[in-house]
């Protein structure tokens, strides 16, 4: 290598240690960003951008709480309707009203004779009012009580529910409430 291409290389690799010690220097915080970042006005706007934050994730969880707390309408309905008649089938997003039930079943004929009429009419105003409450028509609740057990199982839908009935003279009128 020449004495000409030393000297090149050399003053190259000090123009390198000299750009970045300038650049090094041109970053490193002074006394006066020190001084300026510790301010009494500095520090309020980091206070105030959390505060906000904290607002708003304080509003969200008070949403989210409120949401699983307050029950929709249709669990209103559902437990208006548990009132009414006495007993509903169903869990999360639907249930059933029975105007004949399948404990009657096991029991004593004696015994239902003297129930039976009692819980079916229950049955029957919990039916009309889960209708009305629900958003069907009030024609639904003739429909249903004019099914016989040829037409199988019969349905209705309005936006937010559907329900579905079905009679059989042994088994009376089973009508079942669904969210959609």
């Amino acid at each position: 290598m020449s004495d000409l291409e030393s000297r090149e290389i050399l003053s190259a690799d000090n123009q390198n240690t000299s750009n970045e010690e300038t650049f090094a220097a041109e970053n490193e915080p002074t006394a006066i960003d020190n001084e300026l970042e510790n301010t009494p006005s500095a520090k309020k706007k980091i206070t105030k951008k959390m505060l906000i934050l904290c607002g708003i994730a304080l509003v969200a969880i008070i949403v989210v709480v409120i949401m699983f707390l307050i029950p929709s309408h249709f669990e209103k309905v559902r437990s208006e309707v548990v009132q009414i008649a006495g007993m509903v089938r169903g869990s999360d997003g639907y249930f059933v009203i029975d105007t004949y039930p399948d404990m009657y079943e096991d029991m004593d004929p004696m015994l239902v004779a003297m129930i039976a009429a009692d819980d079916e009419k229950n049955a029957l105003e919990a039916i009309k009012y889960a209708n009305i409450e629900l958003g069907f028509s009030g024609a639904l609740y003739n429909q249903m009580l004019e099914t016989n057990a040829l037409m199988g199982r019969q349905t209705e839908e309005n936006d937010d529910y559907k329900v579905s009935w079905t009679y059989h003279p042994d088994d009376g009128l089973e009508v079942t409430y669904e969210e959609k």
